[in-house]
């Protein structure tokens, strides 16, 4: 963790319906949902604040009211968030025109993450690879051998993207690399998102097809995406191992058998036997 904040402010984008996660989405927004002992935004919440960040910005839509009860008694240690409803989807181009005058107000490059993905990119490099090449925007980008068949990020030899999904053309050799869903961008940059719509469609379309600056920096950590059910599960169950992680608040009687399960804030597990389950907080699991 750094010893002081950054003046770079971050967008958390979290205003997505969640509909490859229903029904766990009907009771929670997405970003809310459980990852381990604490709602899955926190992940990015976490890699922000480790980078510096102290001031975040998080579109809502779904079930909006319950994201700030759900998500601030989590917030890292002094980091305030501000939450801006959407009572109509933006998409993320609007999400981060709405956001345009706050984000930009201390004049530095704004870090753009999304909610549900488990991923701690090294944010340093992000920023140091565009202040490097006085870019527009920087794509962090991952390596994957599927890249060409699920939508390219198209890289040269200096670092500077050249393609989006396979257009426009160009000579010479590059770099297939898929996007994390982590942007930096410059304050100038949101003088080109719409209204309503896809910041990847629009803005960065036109960066790239006209020829501005647009850096791409590869990250290797680890990436996760828990937008299905199955994602979902399988990332929770390797949290908790061979055995269950459970909330200090929680309880489990003596007779219970729990294998790959993760128990949340206040719930209760009876004499059962559980493998590879997510116990929510405040649930009871029971014998009949």
């Amino acid at each position: 963790m750094r010893a002081i904040e950054v003046r770079v402010r971050a967008m958390v984008l979290a205003a997505g319906l969640g509909t490859r996660l229903r029904p766990l989405t009907e009771e929670r927004p997405k970003p809310a949902v459980p990852f381990g002992l604490r709602p899955l935004v926190c992940e990015t919440l976490e890699a922000l604040h480790r980078f510096g960040v102290r001031e975040v910005a998080i579109n809502v839509h779904h079930l909006a009211e319950r994201m700030s009860e759900l998500v601030d008694p989590h917030l890292p240690e002094g980091m305030r968030a501000r939450y801006l409803h959407e009572p109509v989807l933006l998409g993320t181009g609007g999400a981060l025109a709405n956001a345009a005058s706050w984000l930009t107000e201390p004049g530095e490059p704004v870090i753009v993450m999304n909610s549900d993905i488990v991923f701690s990119p090294d944010l340093d490099a992000a920023l140091a690879a565009h202040r490097a090449h006085d870019a527009v925007a920087t794509m962090v980008l991952r390596p994957d051998s599927a890249a060409k068949k699920l939508g390219a990020i198209d890289v040269d030899a200096s670092g500077r993207v050249r393609r989006l999904l396979g257009t426009p053309s160009f000579e010479g050799a590059l770099d297939e690399r898929m996007f994390t869903g982590v942007h930096v961008l410059a304050p100038r940059a949101f003088a080109d998102f719409p209204a309503e719509g896809c910041i990847i469609r629009s803005a960065y379309r036109k960066w790239i097809d006209e020829g501005a600056v647009v850096a791409g920096v590869t990250d290797r950590s680890p990436w996760k995406d828990l937008g299905t059910l199955r994602a979902y599960l399988d990332a929770n169950v390797a949290l908790a191992g061979e055995g269950a992680l459970v909330h200090p608040t929680a309880s489990i009687e003596a007779g219970a058998s729990t294998t790959g399960v993760v128990v949340g804030a206040g719930a209760h597990v009876g004499a059962v036997r559980l493998e590879r389950v997510v116990v929510w907080p405040g649930a009871r699991v029971e014998d009949d």
